[in-house]
């Protein structure tokens, strides 16, 4: 992997798929010392909307508590593989971001 060579950390995404600017997940960990999943959202109907007056209309999208969990043992997973995992929320309208951390938080905590 090309970051791999660079020594840099990959970003893993979270955003809807099948569109030309999609960045499709890849799980994997490129430098030993940190892996990020930054968690942008699943709304396809407005991942490309033009004419939004704010970023977070386009990032209005609130994970269920199953997607969460569907996440948390591919988390658990890369993080055995790097000295630090960080999960980033980029879905910002209200205050979805943090609910949604306080929620993968739990499930985490749980298993």
């Amino acid at each position: 992997m090309f970051e791999r060579e660079l020594n840099v950390v990959h970003v893993v995404v979270d955003a809807p798929q099948g569109f030309a600017n999609s960045v499709p997940a890849v799980w994997e960990a490129t430098h030993p010392d940190l892996a990020i999943l930054r968690l942008h959202e699943r709304n396809r109907e407005t991942w490309n909307q033009k004419g939004l007056t704010a970023s977070s209309e386009r990032f209005n999208y609130d994970y269920s508590d199953q997607e969460l969990a569907a996440l948390v043992p591919r988390i658990r997973e890369l993080a055995t593989r790097v000295g630090a995992m960080h999960v980033v929320f980029n879905n910002n309208y209200e205050d979805q971001g943090q609910r949604n951390a306080r929620v993968l938080m739990r499930q985490l905590d749980a298993t």
